[in-house]
């Protein structure tokens, strides 16, 4: 028996033999051309990119018809990657500069693309190397004379899957109804893999470091996709204890999802509204699913992609609209972009540390061209439904006047084109920097919402690196510093009447989103799969005890005694479960 562990990205236990897929480096030679045959080595190329062209058009299109796997979009940024000029053009001028064969002017521009990739400080960009490794994989892979890309489109039989790594290209040509789990060497939670496996239901582990060297193809195998945990060859009785657990967790889903179309309300009648955080549009049809009420953040730099250019105002519209349609009656929240400028430039971030250097608001004094474009597309989509547009990063009262002001004159820019929008769009902000939080009586009267991102207001309270091992003992939410800077940006909203929400891991996790409601918080948003959880928490408590619970917490000096409290108090709580309807 072994025991592995990694990072679980898609929740579930499951159970089956291993299917290990090795891969073989193909080795790529540099050959020099003769003057004559440079531009035939071109059209080889070419030639090979139109059959990848092909081969994804197909797979989008399959994807598309496949109301269950409604990710086919993705397959948008690996057509782009195709004809970006840094890719294809690139590698033309390497064969005619150099008078080299297509596949070593080919592992040049990958080469290239990777360094450039490498650079970038935030996580979603660099993750988007697996999309550049799958479009140039392909395009090798026709160069070979390939007919199609190999796939795992026919699997023999039910299997877990054990992969190095699973290109977009190849997880969204699987054949999922057999594969009963997924365990990746490398990935992320946020990579097109992972959620191409949470879209289809089968628990997943990526990050499993060695798993396919150290698990035997045939193997035993139980994956644990909650908690990333991969078990090789399990005795009897441990694998008698999964598959009890395995049937505990169907049946405590199928409980869970009889609140999907209940209210979140406490016993005492106190009511939360509880929304989704998504990265891509078409996981909306997902937060319905589990009952989400709204999009609470979209986080809209998924637009971005690997492009050289910021995103067109109507093609925005398009996505803002879609993302309304699809959510209708309920609201939708789009946080404006948060990236630097450098991020989006060929030379990659200059900033010494970019988590604290020119990005999102701060870009808007040198750079407002992009969020221009952005919130004219947001006042235009907002015709068509419930939207609201939230503010990233601000420091404090003069980073929101230059925002406030933006929006001002892109209503009147609007207004003067003739154009059609919605001139009442709600304007709010996410309260993510501690200034903003110690300001938030001053910021307040001056906006529509608050979010409080309690993911980075952490970190920045705390000085800890949320994305560094060594220092993760020190991130904690239950510090008494982070409840009571919520609890200050709760006050500063009441004063004025407007909703607040917080939007962090603290509002996916029952326990905390429980003290957050304690502490006067009416809306929360989560990544979807923790509504049923959250929702079930709330319908079992009592808002009255909450906020005891809560006033009591913020007496206490340490992290560790407030949690021991909180374990104390509502342990109870959430062991009973939701109120059903009936009960």
């Amino acid at each position: 028996m072994n025991r592995l562990r990694g990072v679980g990205v898609s929740p579930g236990i499951a159970v089956g033999p291993a299917l290990v897929v090795e891969r073989e480096a193909v080795p790529v030679f540099r050959l020099l051309l003769a003057p004559g045959q440079v531009e035939a080595e071109v059209e080889r190329l070419t030639s090979a990119v139109a059959a990848s062209r092909r081969q994804l058009q197909a797979i989008k299109q399959r994807l598309s018809r496949e109301a269950d796997v409604p990710h086919a979009y993705i397959f948008d940024a690996h057509l782009l990657m195709l004809e970006d000029p840094l890719l294809q053009d690139r590698a033309v001028a390497i064969i005619r500069e150099e008078r080299v064969n297509a596949e070593w002017a080919l592992r040049t521009v990958w080469e290239q693309l990777h360094g450039l990739f490498g650079e970038f400080s935030d996580a979603y960009f660099r993750e988007r190397s697996t999309d550049l490794d799958d479009v140039l994989g392909r395009i090798q892979l026709n160069l070979g004379g390939a007919p199609d890309a190999p796939s795992l489109s026919r699997l023999p039989g039910s299997f877990v899957l054990v992969a190095s790594d699973l290109t977009p290209s190849e997880a969204a040509d699987l054949d999922w109804e057999r594969v009963l789990a997924l365990v990746v060497d490398a990935g992320s939670a946020t990579d097109h893999t992972s959620i191409l496996a949470r879209s289809s239901g089968v628990p997943a582990a990526v990050g499993v470091i060695e798993a396919t060297r150290l698990i035997p193809p045939g193997a035993q195998v139980v994956v644990d996709g909650s908690r990333g945990e991969v078990v090789v060859d399990p005795s009897p009785d441990e694998l008698l204890e999964y598959r009890a657990a395995q049937e505990q967790d169907r049946l405590e889903d199928q409980r869970l999802q009889q609140t999907r179309t209940l209210p979140a309300v406490t016993r005492d009648g106190v009511s939360v509204r509880l929304h989704a955080n998504i990265e891509f549009p078409d996981e909306a049809e997902t937060a319905l699913l589990y009952g989400a009420e709204g999009i609470g953040l979209f986080r809209s730099e998924y637009l971005l992609g690997r492009a050289p250019e910021w995103p067109a105002e109507e093609r925005q519209v398009e996505v803002y609209r879609r993302l309304l349609d699809q959510m209708s009656p309920h609201p939708v929240t789009v946080r404006t972009w948060d990236v630097g400028a450098d991020e989006m430039a060929p030379g990659g971030p200059t900033s010494p540390n970019p988590a604290l250097g020119e990005r999102a608001l701060r870009l808007l004094r040198r750079n407002p061209g992009p969020f221009r474009t952005q919130i004219r597309a947001l006042l235009r989509a907002g015709a068509h439904g419930p939207l609201r547009i939230m503010l990233p990063f601000v420091g404090g009262p003069s980073d929101l006047e230059a925002a406030l002001a933006l929006v001002a004159e892109c209503r009147a820019e609007l207004r003067a084109q003739g154009l059609e929008f919605e001139p009442r769009v709600p304007v709010g902000l996410i309260l993510e920097v501690p200034s903003a939080a110690v300001t938030a009586d001053l910021l307040a009267a001056r906006v529509d919402f608050f979010s409080v991102g309690t993911n980075d207001l952490i970190q920045y309270l705390l000085a800890v690196d949320r994305t560094d091992p060594r220092v993760s003992a020190h991130y904690q939410p239950l510090h008494p510093a982070v409840l009571r800077a919520v609890r200050g940006v709760v006050e500063a909203a009441e004063r004025v009447a407007i909703p607040v929400s917080v939007c962090g891991e603290m509002a996916a996790d029952p326990t905390t989103a429980l003290v957050l409601v304690g502490l006067g918080v009416k809306e929360l948003s989560m990544s979807p799969a923790a509504i049923p959880r959250v929702k079930a928490a709330l319908r079992g408590a009592s808002f009255a005890r909450l906020k005891e619970v809560a006033e009591g917490c913020l007496a206490l000096p340490s992290a560790r005694e407030i949690e021991a409290r909180l374990r104390a108090e509502l342990s109870a709580v959430l062991a009973a479960g939701p109120v059903l309807q009936g009960e």
